[in-house]
Parts: structure tokens; C-alpha cells; sequence
């Protein structure tokens, strides 16, 4: 049995008026599709918004930390905060999977895909507190929840592809590199996206990935891999 709501409304030290509101960003498709009585919607609007206002509220604390950084270095250091895995912790801290509605058979899937649920949970949860509180009352808690990640920055290189590509492309070419969804397989809760990246219509290199944002970042290590290899000076025979 899954815990009360209003248990997770003391954790984000938050009430909503629109009970709906949050139920909904909780409910998983595969609920809604075997309780067709329940009269609020699936999670998948709340998480195309979440995704937006998570982005922007990262955008700004990194805006007001680093005040060296330059964009490309922000640009990093978001895609970092950003990430499935990251949202997938802070979704543990709060144990949000035992508030998520899933259909039966969602509830046995295996770790992964119970994970890239939560992840896109999270980001619907924060569009729900945009929506219900404004965006002060999201950026709190994205502030209160993240802050704990910064502070790896110190520890990690980054190796942030679609940057390095872009970088690499425009100085090359004087052109920025498209990414396009190739095919999408795989059951809605675990899906595998395959997505090319091109350059004047040329697709220069593929890969598939869990997320979009992964499967773009592979594809981009495999084209800048490429693209260095093809356009390097030829060494000299003996």
C-alpha cells in the first residue's frame, strides 16, 4: 500500500488546496490506463513543465555561485544537475516511489526502469509546485534539494559532449549540430531512444540511450570522436 499523500506534503513542508494537482503528478500512465474512474490526468504534462522550471531554477543558482564561470562551464555543470541520476537521488531522499501510482504490473519492474520513473516523477512534482505555490515555492525546495550536489563540482571533470561538439562544429563548419529521434523502442517505462546527430543534413553518428538527453550525449561523443579522427592531420609516411 502505497503512503498517504499528506505525508509527503510534511516532507516538502508544503499543502496543496489542489489535492488533484499532486495526486497527479504522482500517477504513473499505467495507473490512469487501469483506473480509468479516477478523474485527474497522468504525470506526463506536469513533467514536460517540471523539466522547464527545474532547468531554469538550476540555471539561476549556478548564475549566483559561479560567477567566474563562463556559459560553457555553467552549461556542464547544469547537464550534471540536470541528469537522471541526479534527480533519481534527490527522488530517494524524499522516497518518492512510495507515493508514485503505478499499475500492477509497473510495480514489479525491475530497478532501472522503477528509477527512470521516479525520475521523470520528480520533474513532475516540481511542475506541480510551480503550478500550485508560483515559482518561488519550487525554487525553494529545488535550492533545498540540489544544494547538497554542488559541492562535487570540486571533484568531477566534466566531459560534456554536446558542448564540446557544438564548439568543435561551429569553429569547423560555422554551423551547429541538429539531433533528431531516429526510433523509440521498448515498453513506455523503459524506453530505448536512438537518435542521430547530424551536420548539413549528414548524420555524422547514432546512439541509443534510456533517456533523450542520454542517447544526444553518446551520439555527441561518438561525432566529436569522428569528426577529430577525420579532420586531423595525416602524419607523415616514413
Amino acid at each position: 500500500m502505497k503512503k498517504d499523500i499528506e505525508e509527503l506534503e510534511n516532507v516538502l513542508n508544503f499543502k496543496f488546496k489542489n489535492k488533484e494537482l499532486l495526486k497527479s503528478a504522482l500517477t504513473h500512465r499505467s495507473y490512469k490506463v487501469s483506473h480509468k474512474e479516477i478523474n485527474w490526468d497522468d504525470n506526463e504534462r506536469l513533467e514536460f513543465l517540471g523539466d522547464s522550471i527545474l532547468n531554469l531554477c538550476i540555471s539561476f543558482l549556478l548564475f549566483q555561485k559561479f560567477k567566474k564561470d563562463r556559459e560553457g562551464d555553467l552549461t556542464q555543470k547544469r547537464a550534471y544537475l540536470v541528469c537522471k541520476n541526479t534527480l533519481v537521488k534527490v527522488a530517494k531522499k524524499l522516497d518518492l516511489l512510495d507515493y508514485i501510482y503505478l499499475g500492477k504490473r509497473e510495480e514489479k519492474l525491475d530497478k532501472k526502469s522503477q528509477e527512470n520513473i521516479c525520475a521523470r516523477a520528480m520533474e513532475a512534482l516540481i511542475g506541480a509546485l510551480f503550478l500550485e505555490g508560483g515559482f518561488e515555492v519550487a525554487f525553494e525546495r529545488v535550492k533545498k534539494w540540489f544544494q547538497p550536489y554542488f559541492i562535487k563540482f570540486r571533484q568531477k571533470r566534466f566531459q560534456d559532449y554536446k558542448t564540446q561538439l557544438q564548439e568543435f562544429i561551429q569553429k569547423i563548419y560555422n554551423k551547429k549540430p541538429e539531433y533528431e529521434v531516429l526510433s523509440v523502442l521498448g515498453p513506455p517505462h523503459n524506453p530505448t531512444f536512438e537518435i542521430a546527430v547530424k551536420v548539413n543534413g549528414e548524420i555524422i553518428a547514432k546512439a541509443q540511450g534510456s533517456s533523450k538527453k542520454e542517447a544526444e550525449i553518446l551520439s555527441a561523443k561518438k561525432a566529436l570522436k569522428r569528426l577529430k579522427k577525420k579532420l586531423a592531420p595525416q602524419k607523415a609516411k616514413p
